[in-house]
């Protein structure tokens, strides 16, 4: 059934495309957007599904399509992969998309690092191609440019890069980096997925909106102004979200292996204490803030608590200060990056927050909010 729901995803490329792009592009005032994110049944960090879900909560975006990162070390079993044998998030996008009565075209990259920063990936085997072809085509499709948001390595996107750079170029609007360290000896999670790939990203020139998953200090300050970590528990941040919704994660943080992943989705979570263990467990995150700055909203503090409201009414709110910095950075073969701040310039730009106060409380009462309003 997960072959069977691939092809069917992935075969709806060019009509989604098409349907998106019916009329004047100014018929469709959304943000057309590629989701690239290393996401898996069993999840390997279930933060995939839930900023997939953030995604979704956002009518600001034209979801264009997921292309799922996966490596090969977390596809097969230990002592050769990392723990357990995953699938790709097929079924993760198969389940959303019907809960929300939607088409999200989905198709699978390369499992193995990029030998080189220009490498294209075109030697791999065929079940690898998928997702290089969809972007590619995506964007051949779109009258206007698209945003890429990334939340795993860079590898399908520098693959595709590579193939195509004028058409990449010149069909990009920004790159949603969520990925690398500002400082510090450590190479960052998604930089050590694929490290050429993370360079050949830097070096390509396309426009990068930086928001680093780790700091000099490491991957998990909450209180760093360029830090993008935040913490919360899945009691909290799942908290009155519509049934359906909450069965879709129970789904995935139990690790079901049911066939029948739709009728799976009926009358809310599980009965039998998965969802119930599942709900103590804490949860980090760190993409969140991109796609929310990229929808053009603001955390503000609103009646109902902290919230995630559209900028053109945020007036009269206390809004917790962000801003992108423009900055030059490079970066090395290890991926160690060298930055800088700039003058105002089109790219790259740099995360940059207010250090003040429970970032993660906040967060965690916004995104709340926003994944209550997650529903068909």
């Amino acid at each position: 059934m997960i072959k069977q729901t691939a092809v069917a995803l992935a075969g709806t490329a060019a009509l989604r495309a098409a349907a998106a792009d019916a009329g004047p592009a100014s018929r469709d005032p959304r943000l057309p957007l590629i989701y690239i994110a290393d996401l898996y049944h069993p999840p390997q960090d279930p933060d995939d599904h839930i900023d997939l879900a953030t995604l979704c909560a956002l009518p600001e975006f034209d979801l264009r399509c997921v292309l799922l990162d996966c490596s090969r070390k977390f596809l097969v079993p230990s002592p050769e992969g990392w723990d357990v044998a995953r699938d790709p998030g097929f079924v993760p996008v198969a389940q959303l998309a019907y809960l929300l009565g939607r088409t999200i075209p989905a198709a699978v990259g390369p499992s193995e690092p990029l030998r080189s920063s220009t490498d294209t990936a075109e030697d791999r085997p065929a079940t690898e191609q998928a997702a290089v072809r969809l972007l590619l085509e995506t964007l051949a499709a779109s009258p206007v440019p698209v945003t890429f948001a990334l939340t795993g390595s860079a590898r399908i996107l520098t693959a595709a890069f590579n193939r195509a750079p004028a058409l990449v170029r010149a069909k990009t609007r920004r790159v949603l980096l969520n990925a690398g360290a500002t400082g510090g000896p450590k190479r960052e999670w998604n930089v050590m997925l694929d490290t050429a790939a993370y360079v050949g990203l830097w070096r390509s020139g396309l426009p990068i909106d930086w928001y680093p998953c780790a700091t000099e200090t490491g991957a998990f300050n909450p209180s760093h102004e360029r830090g993008t970590h935040w913490r919360s528990t899945h009691a909290e941040l799942f908290r009155g979200v519509a049934a359906p919704v909450s069965a879709w994660f129970a789904y995935a943080l139990g690790g079901s292996g049911r066939g029948d992943i739709i009728q799976a989705l009926s009358g809310g979570p599980a009965g039998d204490g998965v969802w119930s263990h599942a709900l103590v467990g804490p949860r980090n995150l760190w993409s969140t803030i991109s796609l929310v700055q990229a929808a053009g909203r603001q955390l503000a503090r609103t009646t109902e608590g902290w919230r995630f409201v559209p900028a053109t009414t945020s007036q009269g709110l206390e809004v917790w200060p962000m801003r992108l910095d423009p900055i030059t950075a490079s970066t090395d073969e290890m991926g160690t990056m060298t930055w800088q701040l700039a003058s105002d310039g089109p790219s790259p730009r740099l995360f940059g927050r207010e250090a003040k106060g429970d970032f993660g409380a906040a967060m965690t009462g916004a995104l709340n909010g926003l994944l209550r309003e997650l529903h068909a």
